[in-house]
């Protein structure tokens, strides 16, 4: 998933009712930027249907929403607060064009809870759920976004972007107060092309859903319905990547249903599809878990002569105990793959690759590349390891979440090498701040014959540095093996 830096003109008004302007005289918008209040689809009937339903609490509430600029340096231009009245529920982020939820009702007893802003801005540091605002995938640099700063019951912010001559979209959204789910996000998605393909038109990520660290990590199930009404699950597992056109959504609904994360006890954030047109499907990320929300691709132009692609969708949250019953009553989705499982790095923890990595439970960890072969002929602590051949590297990054560290903290990562063969520049440990980066910390290097040895880089992250990417590489010719590897924080 990309994360590159959106240029926006993000425009605050004092108005109690604003508009997006006509982007043309070809254009097809009117003057309103209200996504309107949507009625509920599959998700509201299941919800209804719950046992617990009809206990839940009626929150009596009139909200007060309107939006802030940050006052950080730092943060001052490109992110707002969301407020409700003096407390803060939200955010919205101009560098990535998203909405982030910190919460989706009021606290309790009127007690104001603080939000301050972490001091790195990420997706590793989200503190609530969060959803698109720009589509993935344009970022022209053109798009315009507006939004309310007087108070009211509704909030409405608009996003249009032009990105040709002849392909425009609008995406509307409107923040309202339900009393049995909260807050409630009614969005629209209108766009015109010239170019028919698969459109992501959002995405959902929770905070902590794809966090490596055990104690950090959130949300163990994605929930979603299929066409027959089935409620299904998938445990976040990089063996259950569900894809376009997998036997996972082979028969979702045509309006895409719904797709969810479960279950935490203050926010359990769902997507709901009301109409799709052309249908909509959902793809998960292989490295954040983040839930892809595309539009297939449009067969037929509209009277214009171009292709039509629109949508109107819920952002919300369900209280812990709709979402815990409709967890323990969705079917638990197997793999798409019946092969082997492949070799699997979990932080925290020793990797021996006595065992792969498992299918239809919990897996908070990350695959080997396809270079990295499994040899249960030998092996440090047991009879398995990981083998690379010369010329040959690998890391674990090809499936389920990036290695998380905290920066200040200390770490060690360390490996059993073993090699046949070598030759200059020999088999080493590395490790690199992030997936692309030129920048490396090594071990030494083994080389010639030699029996098993032991690794070990020692680091710590500086501010910003958010990730750990361990690699094994063999450079020059022969045969290396690497067992019980393991990235561990040390005691200070």
């Amino acid at each position: 998933m990309k994360n590159s830096r959106i240029s926006l003109a993000l425009v605050i008004l004092a108005l109690a009712a604003i508009g997006c302007r006509a982007v043309g005289p070809e254009r097809i918008w009117d003057d309103s930027a209200a996504a309107e209040p949507l009625p509920g689809g599959r998700l509201q009937a299941l919800v209804e249907n719950t046992r617990c339903y009809a206990s839940l609490p009626r929150i009596a509430h009139r909200p007060n929403f309107s939006i802030i600029p940050v006052t950080e340096p730092k943060y001052r231009k490109t992110f707002f607060w969301i407020l409700d009245g003096e407390q803060k529920v939200g955010l919205i982020n101009q560098f990535f064009g998203e909405i982030e939820m910190f919460r989706f009702f009021p606290p309790a007893g009127g007690v104001r809870v603080e939000y301050a802003m972490p001091a790195f801005h990420g997706w590793e540091t989200l503190q609530g759920p969060r959803i698109s605002i720009v589509p993935q995938g344009t970022w022209s640099g053109k798009g315009e976004m507006t939004g309310m700063e007087t108070g009211g019951e509704t909030l409405r912010l608009c996003y249009r972007e032009t990105l040709s001559d002849t392909s425009d979209l609008i995406h509307r959204f409107t923040l309202r107060f339900d009393p049995m789910l909260g807050y409630i996000w009614d969005c629209t998605f209108d766009m015109r092309t010239d170019t028919p393909r698969l459109f992501e038109y959002s995405n959902l990520l929770p905070n902590g859903v794809g966090d490596s660290r055990d104690a950090r990590k959130r949300y163990q199930k994605c929930l979603w319905t299929r066409q027959d009404g089935a409620l299904c699950a998938m445990y976040q597992n990089p063996r259950s990547m569900m894809q376009t056109f997998g036997r996972e959504w082979t028969d979702i609904p045509e309006d895409g249903g719904f797709v969810g994360f479960v279950a935490e006890p203050d926010i359990n954030p769902f997507l709901e599809i009301i109409r799709s047109a052309p249908a909509t499907t959902f793809v998960t990320c292989s490295v954040w878990y983040d839930q892809h929300v595309k539009a297939l691709p449009p067969t037929k132009t509209g009277d214009d002569g171009r292709y039509h692609v629109t949508a109107a969708y819920r952002f919300l949250s369900l209280p812990l105990p709709v979402a815990k019953e409709l967890e323990d009553a969705a079917r638990t989705m197997p793999p798409d793959s019946k092969r082997e499982g492949p070799m699997g790095f979990r932080q925290g923890v020793v990797n021996d690759f006595e065992t792969l990595v498992p299918s239809g439970t919990l897996y908070n960890g990350c695959i080997w590349g396809h270079s990295a072969k499994h040899d249960s002929t030998i092996g440090h602590s047991g009879t398995h390891s990981l083998r690379l051949h010369g010329g040959e590297s690998a890391r674990p990054v090809h499936g389920g979440p990036l290695l998380h560290v905290t920066a200040g903290a200390r770490y060690r990562l360390s490996v059993w090498a073993r090699t046949r063969g070598v030759t200059e520049p020999g088999a080493r440990l590395r490790l690199q701040k992030k997936l692309d980066s030129p920048d490396a910390r090594e071990s030494k290097a083994l080389t010639g014959d030699t029996d098993w040895t032991r690794l070990e880089i020692e680091f710590e992250p500086a501010e910003g540095e958010a990730f750990a990417v361990p690699g094994l590489t063999v450079e020059g010719a022969g045969i290396a093996w690497f067992d019980d590897i393991e990235l561990v924080e040390i005691p200070r």
